[in-house]
């Protein structure tokens, strides 16, 4: 029985086959359902490393994971071993493993040229990837693929991924740009789902055995009239008509022995609103109880702060809500507490589908729609496939639970057709950011720069876009060549020559009559030309052909076909150079704004944008450089830094801290700086982000000028967790200008002296 060093069941077959493809020293990517056990492949890896005394790098999307995991392997592999690097903590860089972010990853490679491996990377074997799905992820997913561009070859990469639905595109891509690589996927779940529908206060088999719906569940067709916009069209089904009551699907769960479970609400409103709509709900026996109020009152002994978590009292009855409005230190005590079994049940937001570790015996979700941007959508598959596969434990539970809840006009057959749909393909995402340019053109040659846009995923599947359009320029030009041979009965003609001549002898015929009627003298001069031009048309063999007619289709479609593939392969051409004309428009407005020499080196100021990691470095740059900063006080410099690094505010209505009014009296200049560049970037066809968001900025004042924390939140209006993050991004922004070369040495000084007043207390604790 073939087992790990460390679990304890016995391995499946694509654990085996993806270790094996390892040990054989290729690249892999792993593709399995949620709670498949992709783990187990990530920890062998390691173990290959430490056997070998070579290097393992483990990068994940969240810090939530990365952190959650470097407890993880301290424990099974030994502290020494295992190094930590985030934005926020730096621990054993020297270790054999090292957990860190993708974005850490990918800066490590930045300064690295084509074909030379930094001495940080020497050692390195292995690059973990989990959650490598999230290269499908719109605003992040260019990290992932500039990371597997740019990695040394000798490193194997193992990726491991929810499941989607063109992995082989992903393998064709790593094959032809970093070495061989194996894909290895799997559909089996250790623990099988099975999902159920809850509706009028009952629940219900969502499917029969052989994947169909429930005929209990099916809906009469006039019922759903007016209700529909299309399948998966966009609608708003938000719930709030034909609500199904939180905590009669919890009492139910309970009575079913489904509990803990994960309880997806897609609104923080929602899952505050679920906590306190179970409050009267008894989950918890006398020994879980004394057992979890134990742990609580640990936690807070070593975080006072953990005592004013305004939902205490409802985490005290094993019920808790969990999204990124809460402190991390509440969020990770309540992911301890569920992991024990504590927690009963947990209302979150997607934040739990996206890999921590946190099994549960089910999941419900509460809505087949969520919001966004542009209003409400129906659920993906994927996100729905990653939501249930939360569901069953492996080794506890000999099955898991995946209730649907009816809220709103969808039906249970909507939801059946999500259980059994396919999860999207995976695209790409990458970005020519200024920060990537400046980078990549400080290492690179300008042609080696464009060699690896070429590489990139997205150039990939644009080549496998433009192999059809090839093709059919390719069929386009054999019909031409199968069209040129002639329909001549006998003497073979130029039937275009011939309208040539005759529209020739047609004008001389029109001439001849004005001349006449002019009684001028030339037409007698012109009657000899009418003679020779008659006689050439009518001895032409396509005078008087039979075949005419079809030879004209002929050569109609012959043109027709010239200019459909004169159109295909000007828009392959387009194609084909849409990166690289994207990433060209970034180059041009940096020289045009001195940030780059003609020869496409880095400028001093091109150095100090590139060393800033900011959706808009550009933006945050030319702020730097202006007076906008110069003539403050350390204490005034976070909260107007903050207005720059903090994207639109949520709750705006309900904020009752004032704006700061150094912000006001610096407006003029602000607007001065967004202007200079909105416009630049509008002359070069630019489009990215110039956002000034002056909300938190009357908080971070207040906390710089040493305000305590509950008094800061106490009344804000803003959850704790949206204020701490402001701070926390001001921070990391504040810490990078400080390290920033070329930049004015008052800014730096400012900088370095702004640092130990914000990062203090809890914003220090913060992970």
């Amino acid at each position: 029985m073939a087992t790990t060093s460390q679990e304890s069941f016995k391995l499946d077959d694509f654990q085996k086959e993806s270790i094996k493809v390892i040990g054989e020293g290729h690249s892999v990517i792993v593709c399995a359902p949620t709670g498949a056990g992709k783990t187990v492949i990530a920890k062998e890896a390691i173990r290959l490393a430490i056997a070998t005394n070579k290097k393992v790098f483990y990068t994940a999307p969240l810090k939530a994971l990365i952190n959650q995991k470097y407890a993880e392997f301290c424990d099974e592999f030994g502290a020494d071993k295992v190094g930590i690097i985030t934005g926020d903590t730096n621990k054993n860089r020297d270790s054999q493993i090292i957990v860190m972010t993708t974005e850490i990853y990918r800066n490590m490679l930045y300064g690295t040229t084509f074909g030379s491996i930094d001495p940080f990377l020497e050692d390195l074997q292995y690059l973990i990837f989990d959650e490598f799905h999230y290269i499908n992820d719109p605003s992040r997913g260019t990290v992932w693929e500039e990371s597997v561009i740019y990695s040394p070859k000798k490193v194997q990469i193992v990726a491991l991924s929810a499941t989607i639905n063109n992995p082989e595109e992903l393998i064709n891509w790593i094959q032809e740009i970093h070495g061989e690589c194996k894909l290895v996927q799997t559909d089996f779940r250790p623990v099988p789902l099975h999902h159920f529908y809850f509706k009028d206060e009952q629940m219900f088999p969502l499917l029969t055995t052989n994947g169909k719906l429930n005929p209990k569940l099916k809906e009469r067709s006039d019922n759903r009239l007016g209700k529909r916009k299309g399948k998966f069209g966009n609608r708003d089904n938000s719930g709030n008509n034909n609500k199904t009551s939180i905590s009669s699907v919890v009492r139910e769960l309970n009575a079913r022995d489904m509990l803990p479970a994960i309880y997806f609400v897609f609104s923080r409103k929602g899952c505050d609103m679920a906590v306190k709509d179970c409050r009267d709900i008894n989950l918890l026996n006398k020994e879980e109880a004394t057992k979890l109020n134990q742990e609580i009152d640990i936690a807070i002994a070593h975080n006072a702060h953990l005592a004013n978590f305004n939902q205490l009292d409802l985490l005290r009855k094993g019920i808790a809500a969990h999204h990124a409005g809460m402190l991390p230190q509440i969020k990770a005590l309540i992911e301890d507490l569920f992991s024990q079994a504590l927690v009963k049940v947990v209302f979150s937001t997607e934040t739990l589908a996206a890999g921590i570790n946190m099994p549960a015996k089910a999941t419900v979700i509460n809505n087949m729609s969520k919001a966004t941007d542009k209003g409400f959508r129906t659920l993906k598959a994927s996100e729905f496939m990653q939501m249930s596969g939360r569901a069953g434990r492996r080794g506890m539970d000999e099955a898991g639970y995946v209730v649907t809840v009816k809220n709103g006009n969808f039906d249970a057959s909507e939801v059946a057709f999500l259980v059994n749909s396919k999860a999207e393909d995976i695209d790409s995402h990458f970005n020519a950011s200024y920060e990537m340019v400046l980078n990549l053109l400080q290492g690179h040659s300008h042609d080696e720069v464009k060699d690896l846009i070429q590489k990139s995923f997205g150039q990939s599947l644009i080549n496998k876009h433009l192999g059809s359009g090839q093709d059919e320029q390719k069929r386009l030009e054999e019909a031409i060549m199968d069209l040129q041979h002639p329909l001549c009965p006998g003497e073979i003609g130029d039937l275009n020559f011939y309208r040539e001549m005759h529209g020739k002898l047609d004008i001389t015929r029109t001439q001849k009559k004005l001349l006449e009627k002019k009684m001028d003298p030339r037409v007698d001069e012109l009657e000899d030309s009418l003679e020779i031009l008659a006689m050439e048309v009518k001895s032409y063999p396509c005078n008087g052909c039979t075949k005419q007619k079809p030879c004209s289709k002929q050569m109609d479609k012959i043109k027709r076909y010239r200019k459909q593939s004169k159109v295909i392969e000007s828009k392959v051409e387009s194609d084909k150079n849409e990166l690289w004309y994207e990433f060209s428009k970034v180059i041009k407005l940096l020289q045009a704004e001195g940030y780059l020499d003609e020869k496409h080196h880095a400028t001093e100021r091109g150095r100090s944008c590139a060393a800033l990691r900011s959706d808009n470095s550009y933006f945050i740059t030319e702020l730097l450089e202006s007076d906008v900063f110069k003539g403050l006080e350390p204490k005034d410099f976070p909260h107007l830094l903050s207005c720059f690094v903090i994207g639109e505010g949520r709750n705006r209505d309900r904020l009752h801290a004032d704006t700061s009014k150094i912000f006001y009296k610096k407006e003029k200049k602000i607007q001065n700086v967004c202007r200079k560049v909105v416009n630049s970037q509008r002359h070069f066809g630019i489009y990215k982000s110039v956002t000034v968001n002056a909300n938190l900025s009357g908080l971070i004042q207040r906390w710089a000028e040493g305000c305590e924390w509950d008094d800061l939140v106490e009344n804000s209006g803003l959850d704790d967790g949206d204020i701490l993050r402001g701070i926390r991004r001001t921070l990391d922004m504040t810490k990078q200008i400080s390290k920033c070369p070329n930049i004015s040495q008052e800014i730096q000084n400012l900088a370095n002296d702004s640092i130990a007043l914000i990062e203090r207390d809890i914003v220090l604790d913060a992970f």
